[in-house]
């Protein structure tokens, strides 16, 4: 980087004459500025969406198109208190002793990517171990990223449990 702020890529190599003998270095100098703001763009807009994440207060999962979870936000891991060990990397079904195994789940959660829907206020009753009976409500979509290859599913819990139950 120099004094300007710009930055370059800098290549030395040896300058060999036509009798191939190195008779000095030939230098240059390739302007990746821009290059290096896009990256910093990037890197600026992954800690932005990151931030929100892990602000909601509403348990979120990131799914790769298998299904694996590829990460969880904060509430998320206290809500069903798990790790990020026991979570990610995991299929959806798989995680909590198979507590997310749901067929009516499965079925509208391996729809999203190849038919790029989405489903709302989904209505899951169940037991957890450890913390008990919970009602919640799911919403998922695809999240899609330009340049990006890997798509990846945004799934949303709200906890409707005290609200379920008082109208009961």
């Amino acid at each position: 980087q120099d004094k300007k702020g710009s930055w370059y890529l800098i290549r030395i190599l040896p300058y060999r004459t036509i009798d191939n003998i190195i008779d000095g270095v030939v230098i240059t100098f390739i302007d990746i500025t821009e290059r290096k703001r896009a990256e910093q763009i990037e890197k600026d807009s992954r800690i932005y969406a990151q931030s929100i994440v892990d602000t909601v207060r509403e348990p979120l999962l990131v799914l790769d198109k298998d299904l694996r979870v590829i990460s969880a936000n904060p509430s998320f891991y206290s809500t069903f208190q798990v790790s990020p060990e026991e979570t990610e990397n995991k299929f959806i079904y798989d995680i909590g002793n198979r507590q997310w195994d749901i067929p009516k789940l499965r079925e509208l959660l391996e729809k999203i990517i190849p038919r790029d829907t989405q489903f709302k206020n989904f209505e899951v009753e169940h037991v957890f171990p450890g913390i008990g009976r919970k009602v919640m409500l799911l919403n998922a979509r695809r999240i899609y990223q330009e340049g990006e290859s890997t798509e990846r599913i945004l799934l949303a819990i709200e906890d409707i449990t005290g609200r379920k139950l008082a109208a009961e």
